[in-house]
Order: structure tokens, then C-alpha cells, then sequence
């Protein structure tokens, strides 16, 4: 895996600072919404994701702004580049119950169904090619259905996929990502009409990009 102990560690506090505050993500959340992202059959820009992770933040302080940014670009990376050098690096973030020590699968399931939800139709062809991944999605979904209550699967069924998903989740990252690439170059969407806000307010086309890439604005998240 990528990401050292150190790294998850300090992008829990600094997403975890944001809740209370906020509302986004706990790093299970955002993991499997860096996952989704990656592996999505049409791509989706930092501007669309981002307001997922973080909530309705809008920073005073441009330097959290820019450490929280950096950490969770940084992250999204990690997830990118183990996908891309060798599947088999790909190892989700889980979270941990506290009081008795167990995987949390369900934060994870509910980040990367969020970002399901930014390409629906995209998500619709995975299903309608069948074989793996289309198993995988639908999978993913019935675990959603599940954490939400809203399953109508057996109860057995419900604990099978309960003992299993841990294991299961991996495996399905590197299925999608393979049928993904499979595909040849991700599609993109035709440009939104108006610009992405970030921290509460329109970055400048000539501003450093917002997302932590070191770009300029206008030819980073404001040229999707």
C-alpha cells in the first residue's frame, strides 16, 4: 500500500477536524471515494469530487486550506498510482471500531456509492456488460442497501457479505479498474457552465489551483 501509517494518521485528524464543523468524510469514507474516482469509466475532476470530501468548508485560514488539500490530493494519488503500477498494491483504508477492534467496511461502501452517484450512467454500462464487473457494482450496491437498511436480501445473505466484505472490497477495486482500462481513455463530460468553487468562494483562473496540484487554476480543475 502507499500510504504510510504516518499519512493516515494525520489525514484522519484533519478530516475528522472538519466533521463537527462541516460535515465530509472520515478517511474510510474518502478512501473508497478515492477509489471510485480512479476507476470510474468516466473521469471526474477534482471539482466535482472535492466538495464530497470536505463538506461545505470555507476556509479563512488559505493555510489549512492548502495542508488539508495537500494531504487528501496526496492520498487520492497514492490510490491512483498503486492502481496504475501493479492492482495487486491496492489495499483499502479501512476504519476500525473502537471498542472491538473490528474492520469497518461500511464507511468505505458509502464513499465510493457517493461518487457512483456523480456518473450514474457510466455506473449503468459496468452493470449491462455482466461478467465480474458487473457483480462488483452490483455488489457494492447491495452492501450499500444493507448499511443504509434498506436491503432486501436474506438474513444469511446480510451476514455472509458482513464476514466477507473486507476481503471482497479489494478484489473489486481491481476488477473495475481493469474493465476501466480495458476500455481504452476514460470519457469526460462536456465542461460544467459555471466554475467549481472551492473554500467557499471561485478560485481566480490565474490563482494557484485550489486541489494541491501546483497548477494554475485555469489549467487544472478550471479546464474541466
Amino acid at each position: 500500500m502507499g500510504h504510510t501509517r504516518e499519512q493516515l494518521a494525520d489525514l484522519s485528524a484533519l478530516l475528522d477536524g472538519l466533521r463537527p464543523r462541516h460535515g465530509g468524510m472520515t478517511l474510510g469514507e474518502f478512501d473508497g471515494c478515492a477509489a471510485g474516482v480512479v476507476v470510474c469509466p468516466e473521469t471526474i475532476p477534482p471539482s466535482e469530487w472535492l466538495p464530497l470530501v470536505w463538506g461545505d468548508a470555507a476556509f479563512e485560514d488559505m493555510r489549512e486550506a492548502k495542508t488539508i488539500a495537500e494531504a487528501v490530493m496526496g492520498h487520492y494519488n497514492r490510490v491512483a498510482r498503486d492502481l496504475e503500477r501493479d492492482v495487486k498494491l491496492y489495499v483499502p483504508a479501512y476504519e476500525i471500531d473502537d471498542a472491538s477492534g473490528e474492520l469497518l467496511w461500511e464507511p468505505w461502501v458509502d464513499g465510493f456509492e457517493r461518487v457512483m452517484r456523480l456518473r450514474p450512467d457510466a455506473w449503468e454500462r459496468v452493470v449491462e456488460s455482466g461478467g465480474e464487473a458487473s457483480a462488483a457494482v452490483n455488489t457494492i450496491l447491495a452492501m450499500s442497501d444493507i448499511d443504509h437498511g434498506r436491503s432486501d436480501l436474506t438474513e444469511d445473505a446480510v451476514d455472509e457479505i458482513d464476514r466477507t466484505a473486507s476481503e471482497l472490497i479489494p478484489n473489486f477495486v481491481r476488477v473495475l479498474n481493469a474493465w476501466t482500462k480495458s476500455r481504452g481513455p476514460r470519457l469526460a463530460r462536456p465542461p460544467a457552465p459555471q466554475g467549481p468553487a472551492f473554500f467557499g468562494r471561485k478560485a481566480g483562473r490565474n490563482e494557484p489551483c485550489p486541489c494541491g496540484s501546483g497548477r494554475k487554476y485555469e489549467r487544472c480543475c478550471g479546464a474541466n
